[in-house]
C-alpha cells in the first residue's frame, strides 16, 4: 500500500514523505481504494493547513480530523463497538439489532463494517450474536463488562 500511495501522490504531483505514506497505509484497512481516498483527503488538508507537502505530522493531523484512528477505524466502526458495549453489555447481540441501534442498514453493517472489525479482532461472531473482544474494550478505554468480564473463580 505504501508503494501505491507514493505512486498516486506522484501522479497527483504532491510531495509525500515515506513516513506519511506508511501512516496512510496503516489506516487504510489494507484496501488500495481506501488508501487513495485517504491520500486525496490528506492532500487537501496539506494544501490548506500546511505547505502542500505531506509529512507524517500532517498525515496524522488530517486522519485524526477525519476521525480515522490508528487501527483504521472510522466513526461508524467505533459507533458499532460502543453500541455493543454500552447498550448490550458487550453482547451477544444480533446484527440487525446493532444496525437498528446505530441507524444503519443491516446489509451495510454486515457487509462493509463487520468483516474488518472481525478481521482486526474487535468483534467475534457467535451462534448467539456478535460480541466485542477485550481488544475493543482496551481500544475504547472501557472497563470489561457483561459476559466478557472475568468470571470470579469458584475457589477465590
Amino acid at each position: 500500500l505504501q508503494k501505491i500511495i507514493k505512486r498516486s501522490a506522484a501522479i497527483m504531483r504532491v510531495p509525500i514523505d515515506d513516513d506519511a505514506a506508511i501512516e496512510i497505509a496503516r489506516r487504510s484497512r489494507g484496501t488500495p481504494r481506501i488508501a487513495n481516498a485517504l491520500l486525496r483527503r490528506v492532500r487537501d488538508f496539506a494544501q490548506v493547513k500546511g505547505n502542500g507537502r505531506i509529512d507524517r505530522d500532517i498525515a496524522r493531523l488530517s486522519l485524526s480530523a477525519l476521525n480515522i484512528d490508528q487501527y483504521g477505524l472510522d466513526e461508524i466502526d467505533n459507533k458499532i463497538l460502543l453500541t455493543i458495549i454500552d447498550k448490550f453489555h458487550g453482547g451477544p447481540v444480533g446484527v440487525s439489532t446493532i444496525a437498528t441501534a446505530i441507524g444503519e442498514d443491516t446489509g451495510t453493517v454486515e457487509e462493509v463494517y463487520e468483516p474488518y472489525l472481525i478481521m482486526e479482532g474487535f468483534i467475534k461472531r457467535t451462534q448467539r450474536g456478535r460480541m466485542v473482544t477485550p481488544l475493543a474494550y482496551q481500544h475504547l478505554g472501557r472497563p470489561m463488562t457483561g459476559s466478557n468480564a472475568a468470571e470470579p473463580s469458584l475457589f477465590d
